[in-house]
């Protein structure tokens, strides 16, 4: 038996690698790993050490598996054998693909948390002082005005802390090569609205006006990477407009569409547009990191990938307009997807409509973020079933249960389950067709590609709680609303 012949991608060239948490809970493989007998029935999310030891008794000779312990708690096991190239970027690509992706989703948790957590402080911060039923509450700590000023900043530092860990994540995959488009047809339209659920908080709590405006058209790119191009643009937006409006929108120029980025401000000096105009046109990146942020610096580098062209106007104490330009797809490129998001101007449910009452399950199986979860929707007025899994789930829901009005659940969960078949094997156990949303942290393009093709609306962790609320207001549906 040859490691050729019995293992046909490279485990006689790079091996087969696992990468176990701080609990030994299998997190991540490469493909080597998936080439391995019986991996398609070992190989499952937490799966232990000892679990997967099968997968290691069948291996060519010469060929050894080593344990590598990781700084943070945990450990990569990988094979080596004749012909291995310990190190190689293949091995090394894949290997820090991965715990790139598992270091970012887990960075996220607790940035979700506290950011849930926050909204639920606020909207109880909003009853003392609204006229809420509690004398206790209105007299007390939190009907102090520099409570809600406390509020907002931190808010507003999670929310830029969010950006920075979401944009150096993202950076470094991409100078490592690790970035791969997936190129589809994308409508502009689903777009805008995740960007302006996720945006919008974020500007309202600087006292900035942010408009979005709706755009049918269709156009060729990698969804995923054209929002994180747009996020860098808000991100750096944020950080040099003190006042005024930012408004977003697009425009046909030729065969492409330019999405733009419109703020007012003190805007650039001709010296620092003439820089960042260099740092746009440059192929390589080769250049000086310090001119533009971190936001921009992100966007550049996406551009390039995509092959998508930026542009960048400013007037000294007007205001700056940030533009990236996209081929529109060839056929269709008026035709909204069917079943496709509501546009950022479409007349639905608004992000503080009533949501109370709603009979909502969750299911996320960290703590913090499900404890969170639970404090926010019942702040909302939200019935809130909470569970770690379908299982926990079901036996929460009782003997004889009444569907919820929605299940709201994490992407990733422990053992092979995700939210997506979560949420199906929810309403089949119930007999109801449930509406869903996704939550994640994830970053893996494969499992976000995933769970879009799903049909169930996806938001980002650390999520805002606005854009929770609007979410949820949109899945309950008007009719549900109003009775």
């Amino acid at each position: 038996m040859t490691s050729e012949g019995a293992y046909p991608f490279g485990v006689g060239r790079h091996g087969a690698v696992l990468v176990f948490d701080a609990d030994d809970r299998l997190t991540a493989w490469n493909e080597a790993a998936e080439a391995l007998a019986d991996a398609g029935r070992l190989l499952v999310q937490g799966a232990l050490p000892e679990a997967l030891a099968p997968l290691f008794r069948g291996l060519p000779p010469g060929h050894t598996v080593t344990d590598w312990p990781l700084s943070g708690g945990g450990f990569v096991r990988r094979t080596a054998g004749e012909g291995a190239v310990d190190g190689g970027p293949a091995a090394g690509g894949d290997l820090s693909g991965r715990l790139f992706a598992a270091a970012s989703h887990d960075l996220r948790q607790p940035l979700a948390a506290l950011s849930l957590l926050l909204g639920a402080l606020e909207g109880r911060l909003d009853g003392a002082t609204g006229g809420g039923k509690s004398a206790t509450a209105r007299s007390g700590a939190l009907n102090d005005p520099a409570a809600r000023d406390l509020l907002n900043a931190m808010g507003n530092a999670v929310q830029s802390l969010r950006g920075m860990v979401d944009g150096h994540f993202d950076l470094v995959r991409l100078e490592a090569g690790l970035v791969q488009p997936d190129i589809g047809t994308p409508a502009v339209n689903g777009i805008l609205t995740r960007i302006a659920l996720d945006a919008a908080p974020r500007f309202d709590g600087r006292g900035l006006r942010f408009s979005v405006l709706p755009c049918s058209v269709r156009v060729a790119t990698d969804a995923s990477l054209l929002e994180r191009i747009l996020q860098g643009f808000v991100a750096s937006t944020l950080r040099h407009t003190e006042r005024g409006r930012v408004v977003l929108g697009c425009r046909r120029q030729g065969a492409d569409l330019r999405i733009e980025l419109w703020s007012t401000g003190r805007g650039l000096l001709p010296d620092q547009l003439l820089a960042l105009r260099q740092e746009f046109q440059r192929p390589d990146g080769s250049g000086d990191p310090s001119v533009i942020d971190l936001g921009l610096r992100l966007a550049c580098g996406l551009a390039r990938r995509l092959g998508h062209r930026l542009e960048v106007d400013s007037a000294p104490g007007h205001g700056t307009m940030l533009a990236v330009l996209v081929p529109q797809a060839a056929d269709g490129a008026d035709e909204p997807s069917p079943a496709a998001e509501p546009g950022p101007g479409d007349a639905g449910p608004a992000p503080g409509a009533d949501v109370s009452r709603a009979r909502v399950l969750v299911i996320e199986d960290d703590p913090m973020v499900l404890e969170a979860l639970g404090a926010l929707l019942g702040q909302w007025g939200c019935a809130v079933v909470a569970a770690d899994s379908v299982d926990a789930a079901l036996e929460r829901l009782g003997p004889d249960p009444q569907p919820p009005d929605l299940v709201i659940s994490d992407l990733r969960l422990k053992g092979a389950m995700n939210g997506i078949v979560a949420i199906r094997q929810i309403g089949k156990a119930l007999d109801a067709t449930l509406p869903g949303l996704i939550l994640t942290g994830d970053t893996d393009p494969m499992r976000l590609r995933e769970a879009r093709l799903s049909g169930y609306p996806l938001l980002h962790k650390p999520v805002a709680p606005m854009a929770l609320r609007g979410a949820v207001a949109r899945l309950l549906g008007r009719e549900r609303l109003k009775s």
